[in-house]
């Protein structure tokens, strides 16, 4: 894990552009750092050793890095025979792809190094065509930048696990947050790449081509037992490979099944695992949590969420979310603080349940779409949530766990999982329209990992109620305008509420108060000058026309 970023223009120059960069993002990656520009690798300890690079060249790679996989000789950017890489996330299968590669030259034991050289098996002077080839073996979440010298390509998994951002004309610049390009963007607008798309950048063009998506099966399971045989068999492969090579780890608590279901699988491995719940002291996820914990044995850490605590928090995590909106704010504060206290523990990785409810309907609308319209119409719109993770949930939680250098691993985004839960047929999902606890066949798998049933078949919560903090920031908002006017602003905010739900989720208040924090913290233009606004426009409307 680590931050990336990096450009290429039509003229050389100045390698403090990177450097620059790569200090905004020294929080993604606190223990080696290095440059490539055009040929020449500078590798150090510390981000500050590069303020005094005196280097000119058209393309430039940078990388602030997390070590977790290849030891000291992993630190980037990774030359192979002819191209250089700088690589943000993890590859799974790296030694069985490793097996494939002839190259009795490589250095390290680096995923980022088999990465950059099994590209180069396919690659016959077209680097596009090169990475396109690769990205179907790949198995794991990633953003890279690649280059041959020539050009320069990007790429992201076909989730989006990995976030990367760009500059839409030249000088073209990215990175993997967006505030890494601010001072250096220019006219030019940032935009995000989207999961499973390539972006090659020539000396005159930028092309967006689709690189790699996840295959959607057929529906071919119709029984319990076959369902369950099928779905633990890809749910242990998946935690297994995530967990190789760690002996402690953390997970993100909130005593619901999801998190329990990985902590339990974590535990059957052997790991020595702490969990980190944050909420209210009165707050429905708090008291599971230590419930569950006790009961199952698992060692954990509490924080108790008070409105001081908040207040004292939210600028730096509406800096650190690049976003105002109140949904995304109020999911990100738990996830901030627990990352906070797995850092504190000297842990890297935290383990964490999402995708499971998109996977395994367990959103309480789901119920709503099987009454209107089907099992047929539940089962793609399962598939179109699980493609919008990336911006509803998915980005967030990367900038969360980054602001304290933990990668975020999350075994039901594993891709053979994904295909192996979606030929699971949606009725053994939800048992009808009024089936109040949805995920069925998921349930039965933490019965069958030993969880006890009043555990496996609690009723979900969202994050933010589970925890209070919806009710904390709007007390917030209302003693921070108590006797004052505000105006009405338009925020920027994801999430699946805003394509299922008529009802407002916000009040004018608390978005007017969260968009008075992202001006103080400089935040507010991210939102106004970025495509994501055009989104974000997108889905207010949708709720506007449901609600006129």
């Amino acid at each position: 894990m680590c931050g990336i970023c990096g450009f290429i223009d039509h003229k050389p120059r100045s390698a403090l552009d990177t450097v620059d960069m790569l200090i905004r993002l020294r929080h993604r990656g606190p223990d080696q750092a290095g440059i490539y520009i055009d040929g020449i690798t500078f590798q150090v300890k510390n981000t500050d050793e590069l303020r005094g690079i005196d280097a000119n060249g058209r393309i430039s790679l940078g990388q602030s890095r997390l070590e977790i996989v290849g030891g000291k000789e992993g630190i980037q950017p990774i030359s192979g025979r002819v191209l250089t890489i700088v690589h943000n996330g993890e590859i799974y299968n790296y030694r069985e792809l490793r097996e494939l590669i002839d190259s009795p030259d490589m250095r390290s034991t680096s995923d980022s190094e088999v990465l950059v050289r099994f590209i180069e098996l396919f690659y016959g002077g077209n680097l596009l065509e090169a990475v396109k080839k690769a990205m179907p073996f790949l198995d794991g979440m990633y953003a890279f930048a690649v280059t041959d010298g020539k050009t320069l390509v990007l790429a992201r998994d076909p989730i989006g696990k990995k976030p990367v951002y760009f500059t839409d004309g030249f000088p073209f610049f990215f990175a993997s947050e967006r505030k890494a390009l601010i001072k250096v963007k220019g006219g030019n607008r940032i935009k995000r790449l989207p999961p499973g798309v390539i972006l090659e950048v020539s000396e005159n063009e930028i092309r967006v081509e689709r690189g790699y998506s996840i295959e959607k099966p057929p529906i071919e399971i119709n029984d319990m037992e076959e369902a369950l045989s099928a779905y633990e068999r890809a749910f242990d492969r998946a935690v297994r490979k995530r967990v190789s090579g760690l002996k402690r780890v953390g997970v993100l608590f909130s005593g619901g099944i999801d998190s329990v279901l990985v902590s339990r699988a974590l535990q059957l491995y052997g790991c020595d695992i702490t969990c980190y719940s944050v909420g209210s002291e009165d707050g429905d996820d708090i008291k599971m949590a230590l419930k569950v914990a006790r009961e199952l044995g698992f060692r954990i850490r509490v924080k108790y969420l008070t409105e001081e605590l908040i207040e004292e928090l939210l600028p730096e995590i509406v800096e650190a979310i690049e976003l105002n909106g109140l949904i995304q704010v109020e999911a990100a504060i738990p996830m901030y603080i627990a990352a906070r206290m797995c850092r504190e523990d000297n842990h890297k990785v935290m383990f964490t349940g999402q995708g499971a409810d998109e996977l395994f309907a367990g959103y309480s609308w789901y119920n709503d779409v099987v009454r209107e319209d089907g099992y047929t119409a539940l089962h793609l719109r399962l598939w179109e949530d699980i493609e919008n993770l990336y911006i509803d949930t998915l980005e967030r939680e990367d900038r969360m766990a980054m602001a304290h250098a933990i990668e975020l691993r999350a075994p039901f985004l594993d891709r053979e999982l994904i295909r192996t839960a979606m030929r699971i047929s949606p009725r053994l999902k939800i048992r009808d329209a009024f089936d109040p606890y949805r995920k069925i066949v998921h349930r039965e798998l933490a019965l069958r990992k030993g969880i006890p049933l009043d555990i496996a078949y609690r009723k979900k919560s969202r994050a933010q109620d589970g925890t209070g903090v919806h009710n904390m920031i709007e007390s917030l908002a209302k003693r921070y305008f108590k006797g004052k006017s505000f105006k009405r602003v338009n925020v920027l905010d994801y999430g699946s509420n805003y394509r299922y739900l008529d009802e407002e989720y916000s009040t004018p208040e608390a978005e007017a108060f969260l968009d008075e924090i992202a001006k103080r913290n400089n935040v507010w233009f991210l939102a106004r000058s970025d495509e994501d606004a055009i989104k974000a426009s997108a889905y207010q409307t949708n709720l506007l026309r449901k609600l006129t």
